[in-house]
């Protein structure tokens, strides 16, 4: 899509989220949160008629009211931050995906919008990948396993180690009675800590439970490995979403200097600039400013991270 100059007529603040698209851009409502509590917007003075929708006697919207999905910003200069509504409360109480109004001491303003296409059940995260972790496999430190019964893949509880991740565990043995694999089974929930170097330990008591035999010695160790892990972010929700071009006006730094920006374009593809200048519109039509992240060995040490202190705007 080929936006030019003249067809801008509104713009918005960009504020990098990995799972949010650009909203709005027309604010339905502003104000200064009148309390803090976790995960929580509240506003005891709107002067919009609170956050509950209200229909009068004909069936006449007279507040538009909040809805889930709709996606908030906290517009203070110091801590800047986007979230998006999972739930109304009550008509001064909005609980929101991040803690973004935190300071008791500081009444941070804020502004909520409509959302362009927010992926309600979006998760991002470390997961362990589902495979089978052989004997000879480097992660394995430990197998001195001897005289279990052979038979079929087992399922097997974890009896200690420092992971402590959502993941099950099967299995089986070879002929002479050693622990052969051990098959990782990952469950759908995401971890937010990283688990390379964390252990996973099958004692000699566990093995011979799943095996139903009280014979066999010995226990089994893995070192989770970056090839046992992969991060994981959520594909881009595409639905509604709005075209924005993006201006970056460089970094906070006086005079500014230049960013490196990760976009998610209209038609879902991830794009990573470099050294955007400040004053530079980007040539591509956008959904959403990504966080993006460092490089890394779970990323494949690829940087795709959005300068954290560059100010864009959207111009739709």
């Amino acid at each position: 899509m080929m936006i030019t100059a003249s067809d801008f007529t509104a713009g918005i603040k960009a504020i990098p989220s990995d799972t949010i698209n650009i909203p709005g851009p027309t604010s339905k409502y502003n104000g200064v949160s009148t309390a803090v509590a976790t995960l929580k917007l509240t506003d005891a003075s709107s002067l919009q008629g609170g956050f509950v929708q209200v229909l009068d006697t004909n069936g006449k919207i007279t507040n538009q009211g909040v809805q889930v999905g709709d996606v908030v910003y906290n517009s203070s200069s110091t801590r800047s931050g986007i979230a998006y509504v999972t739930a109304i409360d009550s008509a001064t109480s909005l609980t929101l995906s991040a803690n973004i109004f935190p300071v008791s001491a500081n009444r941070d303003s804020y502004n909520i919008y409509s959302g362009n296409g927010v992926d309600l059940n979006a998760g991002q995260g470390f997961k362990i990948i589902n495979q089978n972790v052989f004997s000879t496999n480097a992660a394995v430190t430990t197998d001195n396993t001897a005289g279990y019964s052979p038979g079929a893949v087992s399922v097997i509880v974890q009896s200690g180690g420092t992971y402590a991740g959502p993941a099950t565990f099967n299995v089986a043995f070879s002929a002479d009675g050693t622990v052969n694999l051990i098959r990782l089974i990952p469950t759908s929930a995401f971890e937010s800590t990283d688990p390379i170097g964390l252990t996973i330990e099958f004692s000699q008591a566990a093995i011979r439970t799943a095996t139903g035999v009280d014979q066999g010695t010995g226990n089994y160790i893995i070192t989770i490995t970056g090839e046992l892990v992969e991060f994981i972010t959520p594909s881009p929700d595409q639905r509604n979403a709005k075209p924005f071009q993006l201006f970056c006006g460089g970094t906070t730094a006086n005079p500014p200097l230049a960013c490196d920006i990760a976009v998610t374009t209209i038609d879902g593809d991830f794009v990573f600039f470099e050294g955007v200048q400040p004053g530079e519109i980007l040539p591509v039509a956008i959904s959403k400013v990504n966080i993006g992240s460092a490089a890394a060995v779970t990323n494949g040490n690829n940087n795709t991270l959005t300068t954290a202190t560059g100010r864009y705007v959207a111009l739709n």
